[in-house]
């Protein structure tokens, strides 16, 4: 993969840079679409007289959709290409969103919030891979974590919408202005997106040497007289996706994966969907309870960005075990403090800098555990799995809450996940170093991010 490595270690170019751009805003969508529910709880809960169980429910809609999305969507990216994939995704994003706008009752909004994430789910691990694969060696880390701020950004914007939006026009208004942006990036996916490089020259669908060639056009390269010859002499094709993620070499890695992912997403949907109500409810202010889960998320951008900056200097995965552990302190910490209104809002921001750099490590660090063939159903798995246990925590505290639970002792309980997703990246670690100690030393270029 000659071609491969050398675009990989020059420098981006504007096709690169527009790519990453388009998955950037499209993630930025998925982000908005999904806090949307959480920032429109109150309201909804209060209009349909929902108790706390039922809200858990609804608030645990879409995390459901997105592990099915995750888990059975994104696996076809594999087969059939990122590009039409999302294409997919977004449209299925879009029809969900414009019936939650006329949804009737909990009940029609559960499953339109099912489909909705649905969409999401196949999308966000795909895009990863996409932005991954047109990244350049050096600036894959830290372009990883600038895609992960895309969807704490949209969450933001969310929040900045929904505050004014809401009490002037219904919590429907937010759903709409998330409908009409789904749209609007569906389209403009269809006209800018492209297929992956990667993709063509791995898997070689049909007219894969004049896809590709068609790129590289664009890219400024010279065409291939003939698709590169692969090392193991043939296309990927069939199953092989699936032996690799579940094979004997990588499956430790993979369940790390798994468990260190799905215990950061159980920790962080929790405050993610729960925060915002919980204010409200001990304010009396539902206001302020959107205050404190945007600048939550604003708290999630800076983390990316952080996240960014270190990677170009440290090892990715080190930094995401010191996010986690930092995380779970943190989560203590707002738990003791909450009540305290001004305290709250500024330990909101933390709990947004270290739960999201910690999402951002491990979208850095997963790609570069399979190869190009595996690439989107390992980290497809990764994040659908994580997200089909991460559907408990909304639930469970609903059930708390309703048995009496005091709000900060939840937040201590789910300190704990974040120090065992901690532990599942140190392990992950020492499993990698030891595979580079005993194979032959020949420089893989997506391994330098899982480093």
């Amino acid at each position: 993969m000659d071609v491969l490595s050398d675009i990989r270690r020059s420098p981006m170019g504007r096709f690169q840079v527009v790519a990453v751009s388009i998955a950037l805003v499209l993630i930025l969508i998925d982000g908005f679409d999904v806090a949307v529910m959480s920032y429109a709880a109150p309201a909804i809960s209060r209009e349909w007289h929902i108790d706390p169980v039922m809200l858990g429910y609804l608030l645990s809609a879409s995390l459901f959709g997105m592990a099915a999305g995750s888990i059975l969507l994104t696996p076809l990216a594999d087969r059939i290409g990122r590009r039409p994939l999302t294409l997919i995704s977004m449209a299925v994003i879009s029809v969900g969103m414009v019936l939650s706008v006329v949804a009737a009752d909990a009940g029609q909004l559960l499953a339109f919030r099912v489909l909705t994430g649905l969409g999401v789910g196949g999308m966000m691990a795909n895009l990863n891979v996409l932005v991954s694969e047109y990244a350049s060696d050096r600036r894959r880390g830290p372009i990883i974590g600038i895609y992960a701020a895309g969807y704490p950004i949209g969450a933001t914007i969310g929040g900045l919408a929904a505050g004014p939006l809401i009490p002037a026009f219904g919590w429907h208004s937010a759903f709409l202005v998330g409908a009409v942006l789904s749209v609007a990036m569906l389209v403009a996916s269809a006209v800018w997106l492209p297929e992956s490089l990667d993709f063509l020259l791995v898997r070689r669908p049909a007219n894969a040497l004049g896809r590709a060639n068609a790129i590289l056009a664009r890219m400024g390269r010279p065409a291939l007289a003939e698709l590169p010859s692969m090392a193991s002499g043939a296309p990927v094709r069939g199953n092989a996706a699936v032996r690799e993620v579940l094979g004997t070499e990588k499956l430790f890695r993979t369940v790390m994966l798994w468990i260190g992912y799905a215990f950061l997403v159980a920790a962080y949907y929790f405050a993610n969907t729960w925060t915002p109500k919980i204010m409200a409810g001990v304010s009396g202010n539902d206001s302020l309870g959107v205050t404190v889960g945007t600048v939550a998320n604003f708290g999630g951008i800076l983390g990316c960005f952080i996240f960014s900056a270190l990677a170009i200097r440290y090892r990715s995965n080190r930094l995401l075990a010191g996010s986690l552990v930092a995380a779970g302190a943190a989560y203590v910490v707002f738990g003791l403090a909450f009540s305290q209104v001004a305290l709250a809002v500024a330990l909101a921001v933390l709990l947004g800098i270290l739960t999201t750099a910690g999402i951002a490590g491990f979208y850095a660090i997963a790609p570069g555990v399979y190869s190009a063939g595996a690439r989107a159903t390992g980290l497809g798995w990764m994040i659908g799995l994580g997200r089909l246990i991460s559907i408990v925590a909304p639930i469970l505290v609903g059930y708390l809450i309703s048995g009496g639970w005091a709000p900060q002792n939840i937040f201590f309980l789910f300190a704990l996940p974040l120090l065992g997703a901690a532990a599942a990246v140190v392990a992950l670690g020492v499993s990698l170093r030891r595979a580079d100690a005993g194979r032959a030393r020949e420089p893989q270029p997506t391994d330098a991010v899982a480093r």
